[in-house]
């Protein structure tokens, strides 16, 4: 994704238009541009995108989207969330702050979340003052730009991946699951994988890419729900690399997955629009089949053949 910052110094009059649909007054003009800066609401982690700092002592923090959704930390702290934070913060020592969302117009009417920053701008409203190899990298930006994902909560789903995290922290605590992408518990009703904190879960091997492991409750491109750890790259050796005996005596198999090789082991299938409580032996069963998937890539996936 390309970012916008070096854009600024081809940004006529040190960013005037920028800082005109920002709704700063004529007079103040650009000081200082700091990138990936923290947020300064207490509790609150992650990056501030763009930092501009302006001759009236003000500042505007920007994030800066093209496509993709709103992050999350690892304590479930959505963007927009932070950025109200910091805010707040600045505003609570006598610093003037606004906050800016800077994406395409399409980002701008789709995001559901658009409302929490102080300003919307769109990156076709700098097209005007802009010139170059700058206007290029916009006119870019806004043709990769499509719909935000901005899943639609399923109170559903929110209660089956919750109920199935703490199932795993006390059951299977050699199995790492991933943050929820989402902010809030939100979980849309497309959500069907469970992903695994490789560095927390898997070991890496030298000559092997880096893994990736996840867990279908079901698989629509598949014959059967599955856990696999994938190789990135490695699609093209699924069918010439023999099933290790080690991997196909706990079950596992091997198959092209995407572009990656998939190190399989299916499952049974998961109803995530029904309580947890009413598939524990389906749960615990595709559990038992991760953390055996786990050990055997933990201990064997790169030991040498006879």
């Amino acid at each position: 994704m390309p970012c916008l910052l070096p854009c600024w110094n081809a940004i006529p009059t040190s960013g005037q238009p920028f800082l005109d649909l920002a709704g700063r007054s004529r007079g103040t003009t650009l000081k200082e541009v700091r990138g990936q800066t923290p947020h300064r609401g207490a509790g609150h982690r992650g990056s501030i995108d763009i930092e501009l700092h302006l001759t009236d002592g003000s500042l505007l923090l920007v994030e800066n989207k093209i496509d993709p959704g709103y992050s999350v930390t690892r304590s479930g702290d959505p963007q927009p969330d932070r950025y109200v934070a910091s805010i707040a913060a600045l505003q609570s020592v006598g610093i003037s702050a606004d906050s800016v969302l800077l994406a395409p117009e399409i980002y701008l009417r789709a995001s559901r979340y658009a409302h929490r920053f102080d300003h919307r701008m769109s990156y076709e409203s700098l097209r005007s003052s802009t010139s170059g190899a700058h206007l290029a990298l916009l006119d870019a930006a806004i043709l990769q730009a499509s719909t935000p994902y901005d899943p639609e909560p399923n109170p559903n789903s929110a209660a089956f991946f919750a109920e199935y995290d703490l199932f795993v922290r006390q059951h299977f605590p050699m199995l790492v699951t991933k943050l929820n992408p989402n902010g809030n518990g939100v979980r849309p009703s497309g959500s069907h994988a469970i992903y695994f904190d490789v560095p927390r879960t898997l070991r890496t091997w030298a000559d092997l890419p880096r893994p990736r492991m996840s867990l279908q409750c079901r698989d629509s491109a598949a014959p059967s729900a599955s856990v696999k750890i994938m190789l990135g790259g490695w699609a093209a050796r699924a069918g010439q690399i023999a099933v290790p005996t080690d991997l196909s005596d706990v079950g596992g198999y091997i198959r092209a997955a995407g572009r990656s090789l998939g190190l399989v082991m299916d499952t049974p299938q998961l109803d995530t629009q029904m309580p947890l409580a009413a598939q524990f032996p389906s749960v615990e069963e595709g559990l038992e089949a991760a953390r055996r998937l786990a050990v055997w890539w933990n201990q064997d996936a790169a030991q040498p053949r006879s």
